[in-house]
């Protein structure tokens, strides 16, 4: 694989918005706004896709992202616990209380 030397490009939000919008206007034609543009089709193609989900009320990755941490905290605090129940199903056995 060889990568070329010339800079990642960035792209304002809003040109990002106005080329969706230029893709929705041509009926979807992606490749044609892309060599209009002079960006790659995969690149216009993302945005599309993350402008549609965005519409559509998808999460957003950080969303994404947050909801794998959370899950995996609440994995961790139901085995926590798991563990302290059964230690105290242990003791509470072991030392049985004098009436």
């Amino acid at each position: 694989m060889s990568t070329s030397n010339r800079p990642r490009r960035k792209f304002a939000a809003e040109f990002k918005a106005e080329a969706v919008a230029m893709v929705e206007a041509s009926g979807g034609q992606i490749a044609k706004v892309a060599r209009e543009l002079n960006i790659h089709e995969s690149s216009l193609g993302n945005w599309v896709t993350q402008a549609r989900e965005q519409a559509a009320g998808a999460p957003t990755p950080a969303e994404r992202a947050e909801v794998r941490e959370l899950r995996a905290e609440l994995e961790r605090v139901t085995r926590e616990r798991d563990i302290l129940g059964k230690a105290v199903a242990y003791f509470s056995a072991s030392h049985p209380r004098s009436v």
